[in-house]
């Protein structure tokens, strides 16, 4: 770490670019890059024509760059000043090493919970300016809601939700722009949610499709308390239908027992019959499993309905393995030849 014991000495600028970058373990035209379009530092001109950094900036840059590799982005990291940086470096090395040593996380870890009825709790974030204020009455009294923080729209909170995790992240903002639909996004998969809510006052059509888009439940505001309720009971009830709809199914659903060959060769060793139900039940093990694939690739790709896909990839991989059971049992019954389970490599 860059540091100076006197405060004056470590602002004196006498660092060029390159020493600089080399020092943060950079390209020159990272840090460049950071300059113009961030404002990270704002280092001297000398007379030469050179920019020069002090190891007051250095050392901002370090940090960021600490911040940076443990994915954060540099957009937000640029607002924040230099002592909360720090603060931020030395949160996340105590929970890496509370993580290395296989203690348990601080109570900031938020861990999954169950209600007395077995149902799973769900975690909501607040977001916005006064919103545990304006809404906190209207939330009391839901059952197996948890209200797990409130955040405002500034860079810091965002940057204090490393150690949150939520199931919905509940927005009520005045004007929303596309800005605030990727900053929403960010801290959606930050703390690993899969449903949003929106309130807002203004957004053009644009930003409203692109909130949608990303699973947003979107309501203008003002907004009513009964129909903020409604709004969240209703949320919460879809929540915990898919919640529970996963946890009843076996996972993970059993591979894949025939590919496209066998498919192809079973149904045409079975004799001819007037129906052409072989066939047909290969064609269905074909699309169960085109789906299965489908809704995995949605899982992956989509944070904000993870659980959902994640259901739709179990129902669809255990559809899939019942008709695949049923095929092998037609063929025995004609006297053909079943192949054996395939072996992954």
């Amino acid at each position: 770490m860059i540091d100076s014991t006197d405060p004056v000495d470590a602002g004196m600028p006498r660092y060029r670019s390159s020493a600089a970058a080399r020092m943060v373990n950079i390209p020159v035209a990272t840090l460049r890059v950071w300059e113009r379009r961030y404002n990270v530092v704002g280092p001297t001109q000398a007379a030469s024509g050179h920019r020069l950094y002090s190891s007051q900036d250095v050392r901002r840059l370090v940090l960021i760059k600490q911040l940076v590799n443990k994915g954060h982005a540099i957009g937000m990291l640029a607002r924040v000043e230099t002592p909360r940086l720090q603060d931020l470096v030395n949160e996340a090395e105590q929970t890496e090493s509370v993580l290395a040593r296989g203690a348990p996380l601080p109570s900031g870890a938020l861990a999954r919970a169950v209600n007395a009825s077995g149902s799973p709790v769900v975690r909501l974030l607040l977001v916005g300016t006064g919103a545990s204020v304006r809404w906190g009455d209207a939330l009391r009294g839901i059952e197996g809601l948890q209200v797990v923080g409130s955040v405002d729209d500034s860079a810091v909170s965002e940057l204090a939700l490393q150690q949150v995790q939520a199931d919905m992240v509940l927005a009520d903002l005045g004007a929303v722009h596309m800005e605030s639909v990727d900053w929403l996004s960010r801290m959606v998969r930050t703390v690993g949610a899969r449903q949003m809510i929106v309130i807002y006052g203004f957004a053009n059509t644009q930003v409203q499709e692109a909130l949608r888009a990303r699973a947003a439940v979107l309501r203008r505001s003002p907004l009513a308390p009964d129909e903020f309720r409604q709004t969240v009971l209703e949320t919460v009830r879809g929540w915990r239908s898919v919640s529970q709809a996963l946890l009843s199914l076996p996972d993970p659903a059993p591979a894949p027992r025939f590919d496209t060959t066998d498919l192809v060769a079973l149904t045409a060793a079975m004799p001819k019959v007037a129906c052409e139900c072989p066939k047909h039940m290969a064609e269905l093990i074909t699309m169960l499993g085109q789906f299965e694939a489908y809704s995995a690739d949605c899982e992956s790709r989509q944070p904000a309905d993870v659980a959902l896909h994640a259901y739709l990839y179990r129902v669809a991989g255990h559809a899939r393995a019942l008709m695949e059971e049923a095929l092998a049992t037609v063929a025995q019954a004609e006297g053909v030849t079943v192949p054996g389970r395939k072996v992954a490599a």
